[in-house]
């Protein structure tokens, strides 16, 4: 499988392979709006940012979504991922990589001096941590979270 840099007709499909993300991930309790999700990725593909993806058998099997912008407290540009996911049967290791390379490499490109990508799906966060570390990704932080209920 080799990388794609997605065009905004490929937003719907990006948008419904989001749903399974959605769905095996610690977001499942919130509701997915694929609408919305089409909406941000035709904008990325269309040059907000960037969208890479990878086909098995012309289905889109697995991307990376994200976009390079200023940090809040400096002019430096850093890229950074909304999305990025590869369908359990299309997870090899070398899909991940050469998605991640590709976003990466774009960033570059883009006058990024670093790329700041997460863990916060839940999905075997252990063996994606060990992916990134691999590729010279080190650690920069941990991610928390607290349910709140309004009103209850």
């Amino acid at each position: 499988m080799k990388v794609e840099v997605a065009t905004p007709e490929d937003a719907a499909e990006i948008a419904a392979l989001g749903q399974i993300l959605h769905d095996t991930s610690s977001y499942a309790a919130i509701p997915y709006r694929p609408a919305k999700v089409e909406a941000l990725m035709r904008n990325l593909a269309s040059g907000a940012g960037a969208v890479f993806v990878v086909r098995k058998d012309g289905e889109i099997v697995g991307g990376i979504a994200g976009a390079v912008g200023e940090h809040w407290f400096s002019d430096e540009l850093h890229g950074y991922e909304y999305s990025f996911f590869v369908r359990e049967d299309a997870r090899n290791g070398y899909t991940a990589i050469k998605l991640l390379n590709a976003f990466r490499i774009w960033c570059e490109r883009m006058g990024a001096k670093s790329v700041r990508i997460g863990i916060t799906t839940g999905i075997h966060p252990e063996k994606t941590a060990g992916l990134y570390r691999m590729l010279g990704y080190r650690d920069a932080g941990s991610l928390f979270q607290l349910e709140i209920r309004n009103g209850d």
